[in-house]
């Protein structure tokens, strides 16, 4: 019994091993053939020798070709072993949609590695192998860098019509791998001087897994090359100057190897000066323009200042909605705010010129009110002090005349003094003066024979004393006026003059970045 229990669990274990060789020899049979798959489509007769030899080639390189590790890293020329070397090149074929709200832009290019594959040579090969590049097939794997760009955002590849890459291999198992790529990146923008700023964007890239020990990116000689195409695709940049560095950093995990390119872009400020600058300096001139109405004009000055006002904080708002919310002030909100503080100060202006006007009128009314009413007294008092006289000299002369004749010399003599008021012919209320007439004969009696005329005495002054006359002049008239005239004759000289001051101020602050890039190109 227990011979025949050992019997069978005898058979059973081998027949167990027995499929078990089974299986694995037809597991090595197919990988075979599926690794001979390749072969077979060139086991056939061909005219293009050329291009059958090169494939038999890499499909001898590949048979045992495993594209998940890495080259052992030596150079045919040098037998240290160590890292990786992948000498890169970037061809710049655009760059545009450069969005300050975002901070980002957009660039494409032509993105070419090249590194050492010992697996990959074929020099030592048959003899009649004597070409120099091999193109690999898209099917055939090969082991990349994994390559990654440290400040993208987006991107993706150009498949039309076909797949714009390509790799190469070189008879001494140099790799050629090049592949075109359309990347959002971002780009850290300092808007202080927005719109005469500098923009200093980077494309940065590094590999993803291996640290420095396995691979290490290093320039070509011709690292950076930028299209003569690449600044018509910028509507509002220009790129004045390239760069290309390395950007190895350290993390927890190790030390990367990192290559950075530097793009200057310099903004054009040709666009903001016609679409921005001329329009608002133009409204700060329109709302100087109330300077010259006339105070009591309330409809036309009032609005136009409000309009202005209106139309330049519209004007604020859409360029700050396709700008950031940065923290800091930028040189457009610097301009736009100096302007809408220049509109509002016509405004108020013209609130105080109002003001001073109405409580001028106000004052000069109670003054004639009470001129009037001292008038009145001493007309009065006149007319009582003529009637007594006159009634001494009657009786001293014994002359009388009828009281209907006194009645009215009396009231020619009040008539005659009322009319010694005058009125200001603007203003209809201002009390001038109370004339004075004296006979012509009187006045040539009283000029001296020696006196200088005026327009001799300005034969003889100098040039300067002129300017001084004309300055007293000017000052006279302006004392002459009302409060309210003299604050808009003062404002049609002292806004203009604000304003030409704040432009030199602020163009020689903010135009320093720009001369400077200028200097350097």
């Amino acid at each position: 019994m227990y011979h025949r229990c050992a019997c069978g669990w005898l058979t059973q274990a081998l027949a167990l091993i027995l499929i078990a060789l089974i299986t694995a020899s037809a597991g090595v049979h197919h990988k075979k053939k599926r690794s001979n798959c390749k072969r077979t489509q060139f086991d056939r007769k061909t005219t293009n020798f050329q291009a059958w030899r090169e494939q038999m080639t890499i499909c001898d390189l590949l048979d045992n070709y495993d594209p998940a590790v890495r080259p052992p890293g030596r150079d045919p020329y040098k037998e240290k072993r160590g890292p990786v070397i992948v000498k890169t090149s970037l061809r710049i074929r655009s760059i545009n949609a450069v969005k300050e709200r975002n901070m980002e832009y957009v660039a494409q290019f032509r993105f070419q590695q090249e590194w050492f594959d010992e697996r990959l040579r074929f020099t030592h090969l048959n003899e009649y192998r004597n070409f120099e590049f091999i193109n690999v097939a898209k099917d055939q794997k090969l082991w990349i860098p994994d390559t990654f760009f440290q400040n993208e955002r987006n991107g993706w590849y150009h498949m039309l019509d076909q797949e714009n890459k390509f790799i190469k291999i070189r008879s001494d198992g140099k790799v050629f791998y090049n592949r075109r790529l359309t990347l959002i990146l971002s780009c850290n923008m300092n808007l202080l001087k927005y719109p005469m700023d500098v923009q200093k964007c980077v494309i940065d890239f590094a590999s993803y897994a291996y640290t420095a020990n396995d691979i290490i990116y290093k320039w070509k000689e011709e690292g950076i090359k930028v299209l003569d195409t690449v600044n018509s695709a910028l509507p509002n940049f220009v790129i004045t100057k390239f760069s290309n560095e390395t950007c190895d950093s350290v993390t927890n995990t190790g030390s990367y190897s990192c290559l950075r390119v530097e793009l200057t872009l310099t903004r054009v400020f040709s666009f903001f000066l016609l679409q921005l600058y001329i329009p608002s300096a133009m409204l700060v001139a329109v709302s100087w323009v109330s300077y010259w109405i006339d105070w009591k004009s309330t409809a036309a000055r009032v609005p136009l200042a409000i309009v202005t006002l209106l139309t330049m904080i519209v004007t604020h708002h859409s360029i700050n909605s396709n700008l950031p919310p940065v923290s800091y002030t930028k040189a457009i909100d610097v301009w736009i705010g100096s302007c809408g503080i220049f509109i509002f100060a016509s405004l108020i202006e013209y609130a105080v010129v109002n003001y001073m006007g109405i409580q001028e009128e106000h004052r000069e009314m109670r003054k004639i009110t009470n001129n009037q009413s001292r008038l009145t007294n001493v007309a009065d008092n006149s007319m009582e002090h003529n009637s007594h006289k006159s009634s001494m000299f009657a009786q001293f002369f014994h002359w009388k005349r009828g009281d209907s004749q006194r009645k009215s010399r009396f009231l020619r003599r009040n008539r005659k003094l009322q009319m010694c008021l005058q009125y200001d012919g603007e203003e209809d209320i201002a009390l001038q003066s109370v004339n004075v007439h004296q006979p012509e004969h009187v006045l040539r009696q009283n000029e001296e024979p020696g006196w200088t005329t005026v327009p001799e005495f300005d034969d003889l002054v100098y040039v300067g004393q002129r300017k001084r006359v004309e300055l007293v002049r000017w000052c006279s008239l302006l004392s002459a006026r009302g409060k309210a005239e003299r604050i808009d004759i003062v404002s049609r000289m002292l806004f203009p003059i604000a304003f030409v001051l704040f432009n030199f101020a602020y163009w020689s602050i903010y135009l320093s970045d720009i001369i400077d890039t200028s200097i350097s190109l």
